[in-house]
């Protein structure tokens, strides 16, 4: 049966992914993920890790969901799967996506709404859809042109082809790759360290990007001077800038594992 686990690990949200035995994509899975943002927007969680407990991380969606569909019922579909990606990429923290094994369309595309991608020595990635004669319903073919750029994506989606981890990171889609063995270790060792950072600098930059994205660099600018402008009001930043002028920049950096962000 499909399911969302959300866990805590210190201020780190984590949530496992289950729709065994090829772990789809589905209804329980969208209302899942949106569910464990939202309460972990609602705790204050200052980052997030997706993972799957499998032997791999996505088959790609249920496309039992797909037969006898219209374009109405398509839409109507697709737009609760969007939801989901949408809920990840608007979380106000970073999200780092564990994947191990199997990675393929809809679960590349979930891994895609993540800040980062951390993958496991053995992960294979695809965007299959071209297969059974669709195109990227949500996103894939766009969100990996923003990382590797268009001419890789259009081969990666054209193709439908199987890709490793190694390749994937060669064309700056895969963040890290790290042993099987080690990946939900490292996935929540940055994540721990991200959430001990300022939490409300990481969000502004997390929107920051997405509007850079979306927009021209001049508005990205404006995005600046309108928005990311609110840490000067934090008592992160004014505690820390205070700490460098008082210790100097060689014995802040040293010291810097010392500093406490408070997230506010």
């Amino acid at each position: 049966m499909s399911h969302v686990k959300l866990e805590w690990v210190d201020d780190v949200a984590v949530v496992t992914t289950a729709n065994p035995p090829a772990e789809l994509f589905d209804h329980g899975q969208i209302e899942g993920l949106v569910s464990a943002v939202e309460q972990a927007t609602e705790k204050r969680a200052r980052a997030m890790v997706i993972q799957s407990n499998s032997p791999l991380f996505s088959g790609g969606a249920d496309v039992g969901l797909f037969l006898d569909k219209d374009r109405a019922g398509a839409r109507e579909f697709l737009s609760e799967a969007m939801e989901a990606i949408w809920a990840i990429e608007d979380a106000p923290f970073p999200v780092v996506a564990a994947v191990n094994g199997l990675c393929y369309a809809a679960g590349l595309e979930l891994a895609l709404a993540c800040d980062f991608i951390y993958a496991s020595d053995d992960a294979v990635f695809s965007q299959v859809e071209a297969l059974i004669g669709v195109t990227t319903f949500l996103g894939g073919a766009y969100r990996l042109a923003e990382r590797c750029g268009p001419g890789i994506a259009r081969e990666i989606v054209y193709t439908a082809g199987n890709y490793s981890a190694e390749q994937f990171a060669q064309w700056h889609i895969v963040n890290r790759v790290v042993p099987l063995a080690d990946l939900h270790e490292e996935a929540h060792a940055v994540a721990r360290r991200i959430a001990r950072g300022p939490a409300v600098a990481h969000g502004v930059t997390k929107r920051m990007i997405r509007h850079a994205l979306t927009n021209d660099s001049r508005s990205a600018d404006s995005f600046v001077l309108d928005e990311a402008t609110v840490v000067f009001e934090t008592r992160d930043m004014q505690n820390a800038v205070t700490a460098l002028l008082e210790q100097g920049a060689r014995k802040f950096r040293a010291n810097h594992h010392e500093i406490v962000f408070e997230g506010r």
